[in-house]
């Protein structure tokens, strides 16, 4: 585990991995860096691979109170202390909200942008619009009975999916309820609209069809803010497609970078 504390005194997880330019991958709220473990070992072939647990999330720290863009700024941090420059991102669901922010913010470090399910959502996560839809029918079900219920509306096969995610950290667990709520309030009135007429770079828009966390027209409606971008349904993925269709994933993410980066000296 490496640590890279902040100027505000918080240590935060990061994994890096490979050489070569440089692409950075920012996991959804409530995930953590292991999501990417196949994607990392993948892309680290041909480039280095950087992957960061943000603030209140994973192995980093978890402070009671967390402001939105302060993420962005913990990975400017990182990447100057690794002495990268500029990179690739791929953002996923929330993740994609965080990395929109890098690249407005900081628009000289990036050179593509990969948004997978991204979300207009500025209120609530992904995950608490879902259970509002079905919360008539579950609420009063066992924990273990909800999870089965949403797991079909989640996922194009759930037994691909879950093989990989059993290998994923649980580091929910050692969480507190507050740390989670301030969590999930860092992501309320994150100005994700601004930020994304903000963008001005090659970006590559991923819709998984099957997952309810977020839809195909929201995706497409994160696209028309952005203007002109490179659009990709993958339809046998939810919530997941660098999971569910990871091949398909690879072949599409590399082939995007490679046509819109520069070569390293």
């Amino acid at each position: 585990m490496n640590l890279f504390t902040t100027k505000d005194g918080v240590a935060l997880n990061y994994r890096t991995s490979g050489e070569g330019n440089a692409i950075v991958m920012i996991h959804t709220a409530l995930d953590n860096l292991s999501i990417y473990n196949e994607l990392e070992n993948a892309f680290n072939k041909t480039h280095q691979v950087v992957l960061i647990d943000l603030r209140g999330h994973g192995y980093s720290d978890k402070p009671n109170g967390i402001e939105f863009k302060t993420y962005a700024e913990d990975i400017k941090a990182l990447l100057d202390y690794l002495y990268i420059p500029e990179c690739s991102l791929i953002g996923h669901e929330l993740g994609g909200s965080v990395a929109a922010s890098f690249v407005a913010q900081y628009p000289d470090m990036a050179t593509t942008l990969i948004l997978v399910n991204p979300t207009l959502l500025n209120e609530i996560t992904p995950e608490e619009r879902l259970y509002r839809k079905y919360s008539d029918k579950v609420r009063n079900w066992e924990q273990e009975a909800q999870q089965k219920f949403f797991d079909k509306h989640l996922y194009y096969s759930k037994r691909a999916a879950k093989k990989v995610l059993k290998q994923v950290d649980d580091t929910n667990a050692i969480a507190t309820k507050a740390e989670l709520t301030a969590v999930k309030e860092s992501f309320n009135n994150n100005q994700i609209m601004h930020y994304l007429g903000e963008i001005h770079l090659p970006t590559l828009i991923i819709a998984g069809q099957h997952g309810e966390r977020t839809t195909v027209v929201e995706a497409k409606e994160v696209g028309d803010y952005i203007g002109d971008v490179s659009f990709e349904v993958f339809e046998k993925a939810g919530l997941y497609p660098f999971i569910e269709q990871q091949e398909k994933f690879l072949d599409v993410v590399a082939g995007f970078i490679k046509a819109n980066e520069k070569t390293k000296i």
